[in-house]
């Protein structure tokens, strides 16, 4: 495994909520010959994304976050800062993060949040969010490189 793993997450069923799966496999078409990040679609298989998650030096989560910015604008937070929410009866309402923090305290990483515009029973994109992917992709692949280089660089994040 590389050092820094950069994973997608959310579920193609439900509209924009599927943007970090869908940005996570443009970057990997691009990037698919980088020898420090590897790129997974986790979607919403929990058992997955949890392997791949603590099994990194360095945690990049790219999913869709609801944080009152225009959409698909990118907001990244780093893993120590992502409040808990509250979980309901199901597992459904169950974050992967909440999980991961339960196992591993100490991730380091960033959650790289895409402000959705709808979320909603539907396979694919918003028209809102697919007129602007390739824009969104591009401000996700330039937060990565940043963040690459400063660990690459040892510069605390």
């Amino acid at each position: 495994m590389k050092p820094i793993v950069v994973i997608g997450i959310g579920s193609r069923l439900m509209m924009d909520d599927g943007i970090g799966i869908n940005v996570v496999e443009a970057l990997a078409k691009q990037m698919s010959k980088d020898q420090w990040v590897d790129y997974e679609v986790g979607e919403t298989d929990l058992e997955y994304c949890l392997e791949r998650m603590i099994g990194a030096e360095f945690l990049i989560v790219v999913d869709a976050a609801f944080t009152g910015k225009k959409t698909g604008e990118v907001s990244v937070i780093p893993l120590s800062e992502i409040v808990t929410i509250h979980p309901g009866i199901s597992q459904h309402n169950l974050h992967v993060l909440e999980i991961l923090r339960t196992l591993d305290e100490e991730k380091k990483g960033v959650m790289i949040g895409i402000e959705p515009f709808q979320i909603d029973f539907h396979l694919g994109l918003s028209s809102e969010l697919n007129e602007i992917f390739d824009q969104v992709v591009c401000e996700v692949k330039d937060t990565i490189e940043v963040i690459k280089t400063s660990i690459i660089e040892n510069i605390k994040i």
